[in-house]
């Protein structure tokens, strides 16, 4: 149908214009060039005429139709028209897709940052776990499960006091003992690695116990991010 538009265009401005001269010569009384050699009754030329224009009616009314016609078909074919029914179907699922991966992602967070900064606490001088400790590195545990991805630093602190070598090694024995207890929970060895760092890295600074107890730590950091 896209081909019949332009065609059904020329054929009605030549029609148009052969009415028109039509029309004019008619109008000042010039008779049309004819075969017959004999002039033709008055009668006759308006019985003429008015069949003329008869026919331009139905012509014209023709060439409307089927230029209505092709301009539908024409607007029926079009790029946008023949998309537009596929994007709004697909545009309602790519939204919720859209929403449960912003939604998993927030979870994510929302647990990678317990498992960060909720740290595993000691008494002064000691390496094993307490209750407080235990029910801790069970959520690590099944979240590290969860992950298999994911990779561990255990990373050992002590507060301030006492030589640098003996912290060091106290801060080892805390993160070998975590270290322990997840492989217990079932975490795979090559993904744990025990570090110390004695009391190099504070996170509280001042004096009093209540100050240090909070540098009596293990925390747990994701590797390679």
């Amino acid at each position: 149908m896209k081909s019949n538009g332009p065609r059904a265009v020329r054929v009605a401005i030549e029609v148009d214009d052969s009415l028109k001269n039509l029309a004019a010569r008619a109008t000042r009384g010039k008779p049309m060039p004819s075969r017959q050699t004999a002039p033709l009754p008055e009668d006759a030329k308006g019985g003429d005429m008015q069949k003329a224009l008869v026919k331009l009616g139905v012509i014209l009314f023709s060439i409307g139709i089927l230029l209505i016609s092709c301009a539908t078909n024409a607007a029926k074919d079009t790029p946008e028209a023949m998309a537009a029914p596929e994007s709004t179907a697909e545009r309602p699922a790519a939204a919720v897709m859209s929403a449960e991966e912003q939604e998993a992602r927030r979870q994510y967070e929302i647990e990678r940052n317990r498992f960060i900064y909720e740290d595993i606490f000691f008494a002064k001088n000691k390496y094993r776990l307490d209750d407080q400790a235990r029910e801790r590195l069970d959520w690590k545990a099944q979240w590290l499960r969860q992950h298999a991805e994911v990779n561990v630093v255990i990373e050992g602190h002590c507060g301030a006091g006492g030589n640098t070598e003996n912290n060091m090694a106290l801060g080892l024995r805390r993160a070998g003992e975590v270290k322990g207890y997840l492989l217990h929970k079932g975490v795979a060895r090559d993904r744990l690695t025990a570090i110390s760092y004695g009391s190099e890295r504070p996170v509280a600074s001042g004096e009093g116990e209540e100050i240090q107890a909070k540098n009596r730590r293990v925390r747990l950091t994701i590797a390679e991010e």
